[in-house]
């Protein structure tokens, strides 16, 4: 995995967000050894009918190599003001993680200029 995005619904901005990242995975996936997994989950917390509209939305937006997944939210601190949190990680040693960067933004602060911000740290720890 390289990045998880916990969210707590979709918007417009989110799936601008998402379809960057699916877009910078696909150009990437030639560029990735091997058995190296380079995965971006967004996770979902579950709500009545969301898995269809999260099958709508991948079919729609052709997604390629982003997860679209219902799940809680993870173990490590989630602010509960934020509406979006997205953490980057870079593999290391022995299989282990470590965040390169993280974002945690409340309702209407994801824009183009965070977008952006999110895209150029993925590419950090993508290959070139």
């Amino acid at each position: 995995m390289v990045a998880l995005v916990f969210v707590k619904q979709t918007s417009d901005p989110l799936t601008g967000l998402v379809k960057k990242i699916d877009k910078q995975l696909t150009e990437a996936a030639g560029k990735i050894p091997g058995d190296v997994k380079r995965d971006v989950f967004v996770v979902f917390p579950d709500a009545p009918g969301l898995a269809d509209r999260l099958r709508d939305l991948a079919k729609k937006e052709a997604l390629q190599r982003v997860s679209l997944v219902i799940g809680a939210a993870p173990r490590y601190g989630v602010a509960n003001e934020a509406d979006v949190t997205v953490a980057i990680y870079d593999a290391v040693a022995a299989g282990r993680k470590k965040v390169q960067a993280n974002f945690a933004l409340r309702k209407g602060e994801l824009d183009c200029t965070k977008r952006d911000a999110i895209a150029e740290a993925l590419s950090k720890v993508l290959p070139k």
